[in-house]
């Protein structure tokens, strides 16, 4: 299968090249980084071919992978010689995570897009918390893998270049094109993926946190601190620490109660928290982005972050270790980081913001420690330019592109405090934001973050009194990306964007929170004077270890495993459903770079499922992309509702609209005008498929318009 050979050569190219260039990375630091490293680079080389060859034949994508292999290969055949098998040694603590990592990560992505094996047909599936985000990516993806999109529009919005992060998409595309279905296109690098960011986080935080613990004589002192302490943050990364958990018992009269297997364990299925969003019980302060279901909604947020983690770690390593940063290793960090951007636009900004500020602190650190300052800042700056410059010249191209220009609004402005006014419960909710001179405006936001943070925020305190000035210089650029989120705003979706920025932020802070958890289990044994009498040091630890740290942790992940339960207990809804009669008929018959007139407002719409573009599709995510969703809605009524044929094609050819559909989806939507039988009666109709609740019919506008061609012109 095509699709296999792509994957597994795209991931063998960048592992060994990645252990070429990051030779002094541990082992798993390597085959994490080496994967994601394939995919971003694979990918843009497989677009940039089928972009380039779209004018010429039909199978450019096919072309694209085909190339794309062509390149892994050739980098095989220039990188092995130079690997040794002992370059891929694993300890067995290691070999273990790994496994479980991918155990784990395979089961979550399964949880959320699968095949059905009980539905006739073995449909696809989806679960329906994620229901709605899996219109936009696959969607997405079969515009390149059954349509033409090239160059490429928003398959939402067609006509017009598009203004959203699509690079994910469109790899999931290019596997569906080789072979894989739907299901195994997303899941597949999405359980790798995933397995890679805990890979990668783990090794994060041991790198951190390794030289604590262990030279203590304490005999009681723990060993191996940065692995446990890594893996406390895996474990953070899995969960969330919200007091989402307390409306869980508020649901039922006793703690016995709740805690019978049948509620949790076999009929719990709902996220506890919504924020920031209503679903009948008014908006949530605690947000659902803290949850797995960002992530099984954004496999592209996955695989973005998965990058980010790894150049942090490519970075992190040599200035914690007071060396200079190759230019080899800065430059292909910053080259795969300047890549990213197609991945997820806001991700690689709050990455920015977190990276820029590490490199500034260390180098101003650093040259503060020799007698010539601005000589020695000049050379780390010049060290750093080889990660800078590939990172932003690959970068703002795509910026531009997918901002539709230099000159769009609406991307950045200045929006203070995040979500913290967006429930009416807040003082600030009227105010439509923090006023920062206001007092009650900080208990506002003191509120908001201590329901969703819970007692990580006393442990990141802890962690600054305990660690040395080298985590705190890490540690202010990781605060830097939250200042930078409750101050600015990217994109028009405050809610559905932004949670990116503090995604990022509360993975770089879980070493942090790890190491202050562990470090409270490692409490030292000697006595302790308190209130001048002294208490046996044992029975601090003893304290510490068997009361204060479970209760700690159990605070810390009760939320995020009640959030498992809702993953398991999920019920599915099928995708394709009672439109696949029309996406094979569509993909049969039309062709694929063709755009539709439909009803908008509807996440699942045929010719998207097909591959093809419609002209306004579901509106909330045409105008949280930037476009003109209003225009477009009035015209869809006209055109519609036309009074004659004359009007009726002088609009559909002026919009360069392919085909009308008329189905039960336009019969029903309510939302304009519909004179079907001027349709029935005056347009040529290419093809009728039946389908559950009717007929859905596909009106040819070339065809039946071809008299008013010269009008459209005119017009």
């Amino acid at each position: 299968m095509l699709a296999a050979v792509y994957l597994l050569s795209l991931a063998l190219a960048g592992i060994a090249a990645v252990t070429v260039l990051l030779p002094n990375a541990p082992v798993m630091v390597r085959l994490a980084g080496g994967f994601i490293a394939g995919i971003v680079i694979a990918a843009w080389v497989t677009y940039v071919v089928a972009l380039g060859l779209s004018p010429l034949t039909d199978e450019s994508l096919l072309v694209g992978i085909i190339v794309s292999i062509v390149v892994s290969v050739a980098v095989l055949v220039a990188v092995v010689p130079r690997l040794r098998i002992a370059d891929f040694r694993l300890r067995p603590l290691e070999i273990a995570l790994i496994g479980l990592a991918l155990i784990f990560s395979f089961w979550l992505m399964d949880q959320r897009l699968s095949v059905s094996d009980d539905a006739p047909g073995n449909p696809v599936v989806v679960s329906a918390n994620t229901w709605g985000d899996t219109a936009l990516h696959v969607s997405l993806a079969r515009s390149f893998s059954q349509g033409d999109n090239y160059p490429t529009e928003y398959p939402f919005f067609a006509n017009e270049p598009i203004r959203y992060h699509f690079g994910f998409d469109f790899f999931a595309g290019a596997l569906e094109k080789g072979g894989f279905n739907v299901p195994m296109a997303f899941n597949l690098p999405g359980a790798l993926g995933f397995a890679a960011m805990m890979m990668l986080l783990f090794a994060l935080a041991r790198l951190l946190f390794a030289g604590y613990g262990g030279g203590t004589k304490d005999p009681g002192s723990l060993r191996n601190f940065g692995v446990w302490t890594g893996l406390v943050a895996v474990v953070l990364l899995l969960t969330n620490s919200s007091f989402a958990f307390v409306r869980y018992f508020e649901q039922f009269d006793s703690v016995g109660e709740a805690l019978k297997p049948a509620h949790w364990f076999e009929e719990h299925s709902t996220y506890l928290a919504v924020g920031p969003y209503d679903v009948g019980r008014g908006v949530d302060i605690i947000t659902i982005f803290n949850t797995p279901n960002v992530y099984l909604t954004q496999t592209h947020l996955i695989i973005a972050m998965a990058l980010v983690l790894f150049v942090a770690f490519g970075l992190v390593q040599p200035l914690r270790e007071g060396v200079s940063i190759a230019r080899g290793r800065g430059a292909l960090l910053g080259v795969l980081f300047g890549l990213s951007f197609w991945l997820n636009g806001v991700l690689y900004v709050s990455a920015g913001v977190f990276f820029g500020v590490l490199l500034v602190v260390f180098a101003v650190t650093a040259a503060a420690r020799h007698d010539d300052f601005a000589r020695q800042l000049w050379v780390k700056t010049k060290e750093a330019a080889w990660f800078i410059v590939p990172g932003l010249a690959l970068a703002i191209p795509q910026a531009i592109w997918l901002n539709g220009g230099i000159g769009t609004e609406g991307n950045v402005q200045t929006q203070i405090g995040y979500l913290v006014c967006s429930s009416p419960d807040a003082s600030c909710w009227s105010n439509g934001g923090m006023d920062v001179l206001n007092a009650g405006h900080w208990w506002d936001f003191a509120e908001y973050w201590w329901l969703n943070l819970g007692l990580a925020i006393p442990l990141m305190v802890l962690a600054m009194i305990w660690g040395s000035n080298s985590d705190r210089k890490i540690f202010l650029a990781v605060m830097a990306v939250f200042v930078f989120g409750s101050t600015f705003q990217l994109s028009r979706d405050l809610g559905g964007h932004n949670h990116k920025i503090f995604n990022l932020w509360e993975n770089l802070a879980n070493p942090f929170v790890a190491f202050a958890l562990v470090g409270l289990w490692n409490v030292s044994a000697q006595r302790v004077q308190l209130l001048g009498a002294t208490i046996d040091g044992r029975v601090v630890r003893n304290v510490a270890r068997f009361v204060v740290v479970p209760l700690v942790f159990l605070f810390l992940v009760l939320s995020g495993l009640l959030d498992f339960m809702t993953i398991k207990n999920d019920f599915k809804v099928e995708v394709f459903g009672n439109k696949q009669p029309a996406v094979e008929w569509i993909d049969e018959n039309l062709p694929r770079d063709a755009v539709f007139l439909t009803a908008w407002g509807e996440l699942f719409i045929a010719p998207n499922l097909a591959g093809r573009g419609v002209y306004l599709g579901y509106d909330p995510w045409v105008a949280s992309a930037g476009y003109d969703a209003e225009t477009r809605r009035q015209r869809t009524a006209e055109m519609y509702g036309a009074p004659d044929k004359a009007t009726a094609c002088r609009l559909l050819l002026q919009e360069e609209i392919d085909y009308v559909q008329i189905g039960p989806q336009e019969r029903s939507s309510g939302r304009f005008p519909l004179d079907a039988a001027l349709f029935e009666r005056d347009f040529i109709a290419a093809g009728s498929v039946e389908q559950a609740g009717g007929f859905v019919t596909y009106y040819d506008v070339a065809a039946s318009c071809g008299d008013s061609v010269s009008i459209a012109a005119a017009g």
